[in-house]
């Protein structure tokens, strides 16, 4: 749906809700604390713009990454590292006080920080809530899809695991809605132009 110079922003398999999205480094990366620091501003640029645009068309979004580099560290089995942009509705709470009762954490200025806040962590869980307060937990191994399993269960829904989806109709309505949003950009924006007070 967006290209900047690298990531890229894709709808997610399994969305649970529409609009849920990923942004996704076009090099690979097994998490987003091992992007190079000359990149992470270019990763919060584009965020702001997934932010504003999810927000203006859904309300509120949170953010969040099963941050794995290893193996045998939990996740969902793709090793390759994929920030999850998903629109949730702040009237439920939000979800990371269960996460602040479980796990130790700490709180970055924002996104850049990402890198220098997990280094020398095999597994973290990364969560930014609709206020874009942003965290970092010290998770050890987690089951498979865990945030998200949270989630559905916070909106009373069962469909979590994206390996069990067919055809989406929920995927078709995010890129018919978004489109609009991204397609009227360039396809390859560089970070200058990712400012999020420039949507629509």
């Amino acid at each position: 749906m967006l290209r900047s110079e690298e990531f890229v922003v894709i709808p997610s398999l399994g969305q649970i809700v529409e609009g849920y999205l990923l942004v996704v480094p076009t090099t690979h990366r097994t998490a987003l604390g091992d992007i190079p620091d000359e990149s992470l501003e270019e990763l919060r640029r584009l965020c702001g713009r997934v932010r504003a645009v999810l927000e203006c068309e859904y309300g509120s979004c949170i953010f969040f990454e099963h941050g794995t580099r290893l193996a045998d560290v939990g996740g969902c089995g793709v090793y390759h590292a994929h920030l999850h942009a998903f629109p949730f509705p702040s009237f439920l709470g939000d979800p990371v006080n269960s996460l602040r009762s479980k796990f130790p954490y700490r709180e970055l200025g924002d996104l850049s920080e990402i890198k220098r806040q997990t280094e020398g962590l095999a597994a973290y869980l990364f969560y930014q809530n609709s206020h874009a307060e942003s965290y970092v937990f010290e998770t050890g191994v987690l089951p498979s899809q865990y945030v998200r399993k949270l989630l559905a269960e916070a909106l009373n829904k069962d469909d979590w695991d994206w390996r069990t989806v067919g055809r989406e109709e929920q995927l078709l309505a995010t890129i018919s809605r978004l489109s609009n949003y991204f397609g009227i950009i360039p396809t390859s924006l560089g970070p200058k132009e990712l400012s999020s007070d420039t949507h629509r």
